[in-house]
């Protein structure tokens, strides 16, 4: 019955609202030798015309994965973890150093520069989508951001 419904109001032109993600840009930092902990970033875009958080986040080169907001209290900063981040629609959130950021704790191995990571991220309404986040230096990832910005 609840489908035959659907299938009506989909064709009296009745349609839902939905959220609809499109991540660019996912990258990975690479660690200075010794520490298992870095952090990965991206920019996540909702397109469609419904919120969409972000709820978890998975990948095989780590065995903890945290979603963190950097926050500034009397001049220090400090990692709050996040249950989720939520993308309103028709917005983007960007994750990066000093903001919202994914940390991949206790690596399994050693990171490279170059190497491409399948990442998982689940979202609440969109599900799970997956994409290769790239490891960068430090250096490349602030020349490329530092390129977004200047519009070159």
């Amino acid at each position: 019955m609840k489908g035959k419904a659907l299938a009506l109001l989909t064709a009296v032109g009745v349609t839902f609202a939905q959220p609809k993600i499109k991540v660019e840009d996912p990258w990975i930092a690479l660690p200075p030798p010794g520490p298992k902990t870095t952090m990965m970033g991206m920019v996540v875009v909702n397109e469609g015309t419904e919120e969409d958080c972000l709820v978890a986040v998975s990948t095989p080169v780590a065995r903890v994965h945290e979603l963190h907001k950097t926050v500034f209290e009397n001049g220090v900063a400090r990692m709050v973890r996040q249950e989720k981040v939520c993308i309103p629609p028709g917005s983007k959130v960007e994750f990066k150093h000093h903001g919202y950021h994914v940390m991949l704790i206790d690596l399994k191995e050693p990171l490279k520069e170059g190497q491409e990571v399948p990442v998982k991220l689940t979202f609440e309404k969109s599900g799970t989508l997956e994409v290769k986040a790239r490891v960068k230096s430090r250096h490349e990832h602030q020349h490329h951001h530092r390129k977004k910005h200047e519009g070159s």
